[in-house]
């Protein structure tokens, strides 16, 4: 708890803190994310979103709260729009963040010793070509699984987490490492 009198910095944490809460909801994400498209109806919403039409407003409602959407009438129906284009930003680095984690997360289960050596470590401080190439190999692992999860979205329309989940279980089902599906899925030349 901050002691004293607020100031502009205090104040500007506090604004992020209730533009994080606005966003702490699955379906208001879900409204926002359709909304990056373009305006959309309630019925559009509705559709896009699996969402009933009473759960919708109270959504609705809270993002207006916090000035994320604003609605207009257009040929006589009432469309909704981000009041922001940053708000599609705002997801977009939502997902990558989210997306490097998971590919982190996956890494370490892929190599249980990654991620181990700490202060007092045999070697510390010591970077040769062979003790760069770990670190590298990792890093494009989790790149490549990375853009298989994206590129898997990008397709199905599925979140990063229903698209890792399905490069899990299918690497599981082949016997095969998460990398090694992940290079199957992404195009040749990277490109979605």
């Amino acid at each position: 708890m901050v002691v004293g009198p607020v100031g502009p910095r205090e104040r500007v944490v506090a604004a992020e803190a209730e533009l994080f809460k606005a966003l702490a909801h699955p379906a208001r994400v879900r409204v926002l994310a359709v909304l990056t498209e373009g305006p959309a109806s309630v019925a559009d919403l509705c559709s896009a979103t699996g969402l009933k039409p009473s759960h919708l407003a109270g959504q609705l409602a809270q993002l207006r709260a916090q000035h994320l959407v604003t609605g207009r009438r257009s040929g006589g129906r009432l469309e909704y729009c981000l009041s922001f284009p940053e708000i599609a930003d705002l997801l977009s680095a939502a997902g990558s963040l989210l997306n490097a984690r998971a590919a982190a997360d996956i890494g370490a289960i892929a190599d249980p010793r990654a991620g181990r050596a700490g202060p007092g470590s045999a070697g510390e401080g010591i970077l040769t070509d062979e003790s760069a190439a770990i670190p590298e190999e990792s890093l494009e692992r989790r790149t490549l699984i990375a853009r298989a999860v994206h590129s898997i979205g990008v397709r199905t329309g599925r979140s990063s987490d229903d698209a890792l989940a399905g490069l899990l279980a299918e690497a599981r089902e082949r016997s095969l490492t998460v990398a090694e599906v992940s290079r199957e899925t992404v195009p040749a030349n990277g490109q979605e």
